[in-house]
């Protein structure tokens, strides 16, 4: 079984199938597993100027190290990612979009320890809005109920009062 996702890289965003893992966040921060692939892939460069607007592939195959976010868009999606209940709304800035959604933070931990206590580069967030901070195309949606953050593309944070 697959479930629907949309992912967004530094310069695209790519819609498709990702096969269905139960525990997808452990399997998207696994170093082992250093490629994901999506099937049935309608593609969009997100620069307005580029000459590649759309674009659609049966596979590709992405670096997980390009991969900026995952929109969880199906709800079996959703469901595959679990998280604390607790929620902390923040901001995050990336180079391309300002993200505004609800972090997960553990126990009564500060949301400013969260990336030193993180076993892995990918996190969860809920109710993001994505605000282009440069000339973006329009995007497929600008919000997901679940979304999954690769630390390494945020360039700081903060809760958001």
């Amino acid at each position: 079984m697959n479930f629907i996702i949309c992912v967004y890289t530094p310069s695209y965003v790519l819609t498709g199938q990702s096969e269905s893992q139960n525990a997808f966040l452990g399997w998207i921060n696994n170093p082992n597993k250093q490629t994901l692939d999506l099937m049935e892939v309608q593609g969009l460069s997100l620069d307005p100027a580029a000459v590649l607007t759309n674009f659609a592939q049966p596979v590709v195959t992405l670096p997980k190290r390009q991969i900026v976010a995952i929109d969880m868009v199906s709800p079996e999606a959703q469901a595959s990612v679990q998280m604390p209940p607790r929620t902390e709304l923040c901001v995050l800035y990336t180079g391309r979009f300002v993200i505004q959604a609800s972090l997960h933070p553990t126990g009564d931990m500060p949301v400013g320890h969260m990336f030193n206590v993180m076993g892995g580069d990918f996190f969860p967030v809920t109710d993001a809005r994505l605000h282009p901070l440069v000339p973006t195309r329009r995007l497929p949606a600008d919000s997901a109920r679940v979304m999954i953050v690769n630390k390494t593309f945020v360039d700081f944070y903060h809760a958001r009062k």
